[in-house]
């Protein structure tokens, strides 16, 4: 399923989550809300900077929701269809 949001920022940005921590940490409190609300076991995304700030707000919250790259899941896939 597509996350609620998805076309929202995470906070993350490079510099953006040092030079504006506050905003950065509210942004990714929206995010990780988005994730937790569609009950998914696995979030997935195309960019692994967003991933590693989503994830550790999952972390932190000890939640039981992974982080897996596109690219991960399509090269566990591979062999299932050749």
């Amino acid at each position: 399923m597509e996350l609620p949001g998805a076309e929202s920022c995470c906070g993350f940005g490079g510099t953006f989550a040092l030079k504006n921590a506050d905003s950065s940490q509210t942004m990714l409190t929206d995010k990780v809300r988005c994730v937790l609300d569609t009950g998914a076991e696995v979030l997935t995304a195309g960019d692994n900077s967003c991933l590693m700030h989503i994830g550790g707000g999952l972390s932190r919250l000890r939640t039981s929701v992974g982080t897996l790259h596109l690219a991960e899941i399509l090269v566990s896939a591979e062999g299932e269809f050749s």
